[in-house]
């Protein structure tokens, strides 16, 4: 079986879930040819010496001033000819903006499905299964793909790199693709990035926010006490998804993972996908249901209104 990764490049360096990925693929397909696909207008020798190391027998670069930052026509375009050229059973890519718009759109141009967000893959005799959360990860759906290619992106975080790969120099094999006007139909204007940038992974306290919260102006209360208390806020990715609060403040499997000395947790209700990512000396929970999972992990459990109690505390505390 040959398996073809887009390589993601990110602040000039491989997205940071690409390698999580070619571990997966590594531990499921073993014994299988693992490719991988750099498209760029400058390709890096770094880049691709480090998917060597990770199990990327060859790469296939594509390099082009079109290709400087990515646009839908270009890249997919470049990435059916590589295709075309390597042969794969399977397509894949992390499942960031890019990742999510590219894979689709080949699987498309093949007639076939596309699995995205999966968090596990897995073999039966010779189908490939691709588990996606749904239900707000209270349940799982396993996919498999009809089609001669497969195509699927990965969940952001959902797979782990391996700490000691043991690869070598990868093959390099490059790709001349030529453009013309319709495949540059859009332009490129400008990238904005966020004014800030949340490392909860160092923050000694955290208030965090479940779909509990009710809302993007009810983590002002949030906020509040973090303040008063000296620490940061998070979120879990209920409240990231319909845009309650920025992505940067996620916490969990698909988010960042934290081990404050107090983590208070309000109004969550204590999926697995978010309590993966919490390690905390004190575990405060906050829910109306006192049925809630999480109050089985915390040390201490409130039941009540965390609009009602959170704004007491703060009172009190000051």
């Amino acid at each position: 079986m040959k398996i073809l990764v887009y390589g993601q490049i990110r602040d000039n360096l491989l997205e940071e879930n690409l390698l999580g990925i070619l571990n997966k693929l590594s531990e499921v397909f073993q014994g299988s040819e693992i490719y991988a696909a750099i498209l760029g207008s400058q390709i890096n020798n770094e880049w691709t010496g480090e998917l060597g190391k990770h199990g990327v027998k060859k790469v296939y670069t594509v390099e082009a001033p079109e290709l400087e930052n990515y646009l839908s026509r270009p890249y997919v375009k470049s990435m059916l000819e590589i295709i075309e050229k390597a042969e794969p059973t399977l397509v894949m890519a992390a499942g960031t903006v890019f990742g999510e718009d590219l894979i689709p759109r080949l699987a498309v141009h093949h007639g076939v499905s596309c699995a995205q967000r999966v968090v596990n893959i897995t073999l039966e005799g010779e189908d490939i299964l691709f588990h996606t959360p749904v239900r707000d990860d209270q349940a799982m759906k396993i996919t498999k793909i009809e089609g001669v290619i497969k195509f699927a992106t990965s969940r952001t975080g959902a797979f782990f790199e391996n700490e000691n790969p043991s690869g070598s120099a990868p093959e390099i094999e490059k790709v001349e693709i030529s453009f013309d006007a319709d495949d540059m139909v859009v332009k490129h204007v400008e990238v904005r990035k966020a004014e800030r940038t949340v490392n909860l992974k160092d923050a000694k306290l955290i208030v965090a926010g479940g779909r509990g919260v009710g809302g993007k102006d009810n983590f002002q209360i949030l906020k509040d006490l973090a303040e008063l208390l000296g620490g940061e806020i998070g979120a879990t990715r209920a409240c990231t998804d319909v845009h309650w609060i920025e992505e940067t403040y996620e916490i969990g499997q698909t988010g960042q993972s934290v081990s404050p000395d107090i983590y208070i947790a309000a109004g969550i209700s204590g999926a697995p996908q978010h309590l993966s990512g919490v390690k905390a000396k004190t575990f405060i929970a906050i829910n109306t249901d006192e049925g809630a999972p999480i109050l089985k992990y915390a040390d201490y459990g409130i039941i009540g209104d965390l609009l009602v109690i959170l704004p007491l505390l703060k009172k009190k505390l000051e």
